[in-house]
């Protein structure tokens, strides 16, 4: 199934589609670029969906993601408030406030790969 569909000039054209890689026994998307060069039709990876089978899916699913990882972040950084003035507590505070990093980490890393989406879309309207 074709999700996008981006022209090179007027001979060249590329196609970005969803490709499906088995990984174990799971299966992961992949949305890639194919083009001739050569004679040859290389396939060059876009963007890594992960479990999400279809560029919508993935771009809602991301948004989900994004704000339960936010949620999660802005709960952990106050736990971390909270524990931080109780001695004992330091390195649970500790953790906490490291568990609230990684969730940021992640949410940007999705955001990132929801702009690029929206990019890759862009491209193809324009």
């Amino acid at each position: 199934m074709v999700d996008l569909a981006v022209y090179y000039g007027a001979e060249a054209r590329a196609l970005a589609f969803v490709r499906k890689k088995r990984v174990g026994r799971y299966d992961y998307y992949q949305l890639v670029e194919s083009r001739r060069v050569g004679g040859k039709p290389p396939q060059r990876v876009l963007l890594h969906h992960g479990r999400y089978p279809t560029v919508e899916a993935a771009s809602e699913g991301w948004q989900r993601e994004i704000e339960r990882l936010r949620r999660l972040a802005r709960k952990e950084r106050e736990r971390a408030d909270r524990l931080s003035g109780k001695s004992p507590s330091m390195t649970r505070g500790q953790a906490a406030l490291a568990g609230a990093e990684e969730a940021e980490r992640k949410a940007e890393y999705l955001t990132a790969n929801l702009r690029k989406l929206q990019d890759l879309r862009d491209q193809v309207t324009a």
